[in-house]
């Protein structure tokens, strides 16, 4: 979950009126929407390279030997690194 500093309080709404409505000003309001942009983006370059090490690995030794447990470790896997590296930060 993104979340930013204001005034000495975490918040975690991102919406406009939210952030207008604590007195932030326009620019503020964008940095803070830019860095959680931003933050997505690593999201989603850190999912990619983990679904590379971790979890195509996985998937490969399911299509070798397509036995049950083996294709529930690599959809837990995959489960996993969605956590991780969410697409978006709400």
């Amino acid at each position: 979950m993104f979340s930013y500093i204001f005034q000495g309080r975490t918040h975690t709404d991102t919406t406009r009126s939210y952030m207008n409505s604590l007195g932030m000003t326009q620019e503020q309001v964008d940095s803070v929407l830019q860095q959680k942009d931003f933050e997505e983006a690593q999201n989603l370059v850190k999912r990619k390279e983990a679904y590379r090490l971790e979890s195509d690995p996985i998937f490969m030794e399911w299509q070798f030997d397509q036995s049950s447990e083996k294709r529930q470790e690599w959809l837990d896997k995959v489960s996993e690194i969605k956590a991780r590296y969410p697409k978006q930060l709400e």
